[in-house]
């Protein structure tokens, strides 16, 4: 049954890398997207012990040696490297290179993304692609037209006059965020971002996707390999259940 067990959830974590690695491609045209990876982490070992008899006719347990008894995911983190610049020459497309991230105001709150398609709306504010307001250092910031100039710092100008500066983010541990959807990230409550002065503004470009379609196309055929593996012990172990059923029981 030990054996049982341990294919099953192996095929459980396969299961979860699969759907990590089809959303990584899913996403491999998404700006700003930053792919994740599965962490597993085995159960604690087991120290297995067999019965000796002695010569007074006793048992006695010896040591045989230790057994994972099986694996689960432990977490799925993002990784935060830069993608590649894309240039698009549009005047509302700004990429980043840093570890900072933009602060968008959406009804949930505060959130944080690397996606800079931007636009305006009717009202002039600066929106994201989900039409949540971009933050600037005192709010949403508000514009004129579409074509504003914006410098490496996130320091915004209109008619050569400054009338604004993009919040640019930064986290003490980037691992404390956590994918929230829409390409959204959300940080704990208690934790307090501070303004990033490593990170680099590029307006008329779009970062993209960090997840590379080789590399994913390669963990792809791994883990169905490994998942069709697993199966195969399952079944090999069920057969043998199903033997030790209906024929050891069995009067000849």
């Amino acid at each position: 049954m030990r054996g049982l067990y341990n294919a099953s959830g192996s095929m459980l974590v396969n299961q979860v890398r699969l759907e990590n690695i089809s959303n990584n491609l899913s996403n491999l045209n998404t700006p700003g997207f930053k792919r994740s990876e599965t962490l597993v982490r085995s159960f604690p070992d087991v120290l297995l012990y067999c019965i000796e008899k002695n010569q007074e006719g006793g048992g006695a347990f010896s040591p045989v040696g230790r057994l994972a008894q099986n694996v689960a995911v432990e977490e799925t983190p993002f990784i935060q490297s830069d993608g590649a610049l894309k240039l698009t020459g549009r005047q509302l497309d700004l990429a980043l290179q840093g570890p900072g991230f933009f602060a968008v105001d959406t009804p949930r709150g505060v959130r944080y993304t690397r996606d800079g398609h931007f636009g305006v709306n009717a009202e002039g504010v600066l929106i994201n692609s989900g039409g949540y307001p971009v933050l600037g250092e005192t709010g949403p910031l508000v514009l004129q037209n579409d074509r504003p100039e914006v410098d490496r710092r996130g320091n915004v100008y209109e008619n050569r006059e400054i009338v604004g500066r993009l919040q640019l983010l930064e986290f003490p541990e980037e691992e404390l965020l956590w994918k929230e959807g829409n390409n959204l990230f959300q940080a704990p409550v208690d934790v307090n971002p501070y303004f990033s002065e490593s990170t680099v503004v590029f307006q008329g470009y779009l970062e993209e996707s960090n997840a590379d379609l080789a590399r994913q196309m390669t963990d792809l055929i791994k883990v169905r390999r490994s998942y069709e593996a697993s199966q195969k012990i399952a079944q090999v172990y069920d057969r043998l259940l199903s033997r030790a059923a209906n024929e050891l029981g069995s009067l000849r």
